[in-house]
């Protein structure tokens, strides 16, 4: 592996690890502390964008590690969802599934990214 791709692998993975940071505190913050309209599914969508963000990083520098990268993502989304009740946030499948389509969209976005501007010629 050169190390022009060794450095872009890491990039992206940490790019993903700070994504997933930020994630993951956003979502454990008690919804009466959230700033914002109360617009009828808007959260799912906020949702969505937010697992997408998280995965497109790391699969974009780095498209074999989906197959670990992908389960992993869809386990966190649902771990805070289970244990969002204990920061005073609902638990909602609805989000949950709304983190996996994230997930799942990433991925043909990702690779293309990559074919086009980071595969070698």
């Amino acid at each position: 592996m050169s190390v022009n791709r060794y450095r872009n692998r890491r990039i992206g993975f940490v790019l993903s690890i700070l994504v997933g940071l930020v994630i993951t505190i956003l979502l454990l913050v008690p919804a009466s502390e959230i700033p914002g309209p109360e617009v009828e599914g808007l959260d799912k969508v906020i949702h969505f964008v937010m697992f997408f963000a998280l995965v497109l990083p790391a699969l974009t520098f780095a498209p074999s590690s989906w197959v670990w990268v992908v389960p992993l993502a869809i386990v966190h989304g649902a771990v805070i969802e289970v244990i969002q009740p204990y920061f005073g946030r609902g638990m909602e499948f609805g989000d949950f599934v709304a983190n996996t389509l994230g997930v799942l969209c990433a991925l043909p976005v990702s690779r293309a990214v990559h074919r086009r501007w980071l595969q070698p010629r």
